[in-house]
């Protein structure tokens, strides 16, 4: 049997508003309807400050619905706002089914971290966060997680972000989440990775009025009700947190399974100020900061080449020294990022042979082993050999586990060429490559390598982590590539 959501709204109406007056549906508070496969969704939008005592209208409006023949689940939700009216377009997951709304008093002093579960499908979760707005945070996360993903890891992100989603742009998405069959949300797919964010539920130019009980709720549910690994596990999901140290953020840190932090801040003394107040929060409810990122550090003229230091320079460097914490990266301003991220073309992906894509893929290489190090995981670095007649590159970790890679291998798997296209059917297949050599060997830090090949090529940041899984399945991923050559009619000649 069909459902409508003419059907749904008439069934709703039986529903007595907040007060007792009218119907939930007469009185606008319906928003957001949707029908798949008998699954039924709704929000019920009430009053911020009321939101907890009104769950039960959220149960009742659930339950008359769940009577309906042809129902197969329902998902009721309630949204709020300062005013109690309902806001178009805030069809936002807050409080699901069996779910209610806390309150998270902010204290003078955090208490310790407590132990919460890890998440199905996902590996890692890495907070980036600032101290303040305005320092590119946003901009540096989503960069980060492609750069992730283009060292050969499946990355995600989340934008946490409520009062000001960004990542809707960044990445240039648009439309709603679809559920699966599960009853999760979808993430969103842009580039090969996941991602979830309040911009997909609200208009763009819709403010969010919630008090901060409903934010963390969102939170959590946009964490625990998206199905993440729905194309695979990942190995990182990217936080994009709200700025600031407040009460959400401070929450969130709290009961999120954080593998670490990255603190993101531009040279000036006064983005360092607020940058130690996030740095600190991180640390009192033992969150592990991976280090510093200095962002917006100088900025070029295209013209006459001079650099000029306008937010000054090198402070956030000299604030990881003092701190003993690494200095991930500096990113120059620049405004060919600007312009790609207005237009959710990021510049790691869309211009990866940049100065730009360069910096974000070295950033994401160093936070990667930053932690894995956290976490007890880190690779010492292997020993590698280049083979007599540049052909192969022999690869021996500590462990005593030995790999020999063609350059042909290398060459046509490298992260940079892997992630151009950014899914398997879109990806750019390198043929051509039979005969490449490896020129010369480049070390990044302690935790990559740079392979130049005697075609030029050499953006690539192969990780010892990426050389690893290379080894391990070398016959399934050359399979997979000939496979590929043929169905493109590609040659390796």
């Amino acid at each position: 049997m069909t459902i409508t959501s003419e059907q749904v709204l008439a069934e709703l109406k039986r529903i007595k508003g907040p007060d007792l007056e009218g119907n939930i549906v007469d009185l606008g508070l319906v928003s957001g309807v949707s029908i798949r496969d008998g699954k039924v969704a709704f929000a019920i939008t009430v009053p911020a400050a009321r939101a907890a005592d009104l769950d039960g209208l959220r149960e009742a409006a659930q339950t008359v619905v769940e009577k309906m023949p042809g129902v197969v689940s329902v998902a009721a939700v309630l949204t709020a706002d300062a005013a109690g009216r309902s806001t178009p377009g805030a069809g936002a997951r807050v409080a699901a089914s069996g779910a209610h709304t806390h309150s998270h008093a902010p204290a003078s002093r955090a208490p310790a971290k407590p132990k919460v579960a890890r998440m199905t499908g996902v590996k890692h979760l890495l907070a980036v966060a600032s101290g303040k707005g305005g320092v590119g945070k946003s901009t540096t996360a989503v960069n980060l997680a492609l750069g992730l993903q283009a060292i050969g890891l499946r990355a995600g992100i989340l934008d946490a972000d409520i009062y000001g989603p960004s990542q809707p742009r960044l990445l240039g998405l648009t439309g709603r989440p679809e559920m699966t069959p599960e009853g999760k949300l979808a993430p969103m797919m842009a580039y090969g990775i996941a991602c979830m964010s309040m911009g997909f539920m609200i208009d763009e130019e819709t403010p969010i009025v919630w008090r901060g009980p409903m934010v963390v709720q969102a939170l959590q549910q946009m964490l625990h009700d998206v199905a993440w690994a729905q194309h695979g596990d990942l190995d990182v999901l990217v936080i994009d947190m709200p700025p600031g140290t407040g009460d959400v953020q401070l929450t969130m840190a709290q009961q999120t399974p954080l593998s670490g932090a990255v603190i993101v801040s531009t040279p000036q003394d006064l983005a360092l100020i607020d940058a130690r107040k996030g740095l600190n929060m991180f640390r009192k409810v033992e969150v592990p900061v991976l280090g510093i990122v200095e962002n917006m550090s100088y900025f070029v003229c295209p013209k006459c080449g001079e650099q000029a230091d306008i937010f000054g320079h090198g402070g956030a460097a000299r604030e990881a020294e003092r701190l003993k914490l690494p200095l991930l990266g500096s990113i120059p301003l620049d405004m060919e990022v600007r312009i790609r991220s207005d237009t959710g073309q990021p510049i790691t992906v869309t211009l990866p042979d940049s100065v730009h894509a360069g910096l974000y893929r070295d950033l994401a290489a160093k936070t990667w082993a930053e932690l894995q190090a956290a976490a007890g995981h880190a690779v010492p670095p292997p020993q590698l050999t280049i083979a007599p007649a540049n052909d192969a590159l022999a690869v021996t970790f500590d462990d005593g586990a030995s790999y020999t890679l063609p350059a042909e291998m290398l060459r046509v798997m490298s992260p940079s060429a892997e992630v151009q296209g950014h899914s398997a059917d879109q990806r750019v297949t390198v043929g051509g490559k039979r005969k490449v050599k490896i020129v010369s060997l480049d070390p990044i830090g302690n935790y990559a390598v740079k392979i130049t090949f005697d075609d030029r090529h050499n953006t690539g940041l192969f990780t010892w982590d990426y050389l690893r899984q290379l080894g391990r399945e070398q016959s399934q991923r050359w399979a997979g590539y000939l496979s590929e050559l043929q169905k493109k009619g590609l040659s390796r000649d």
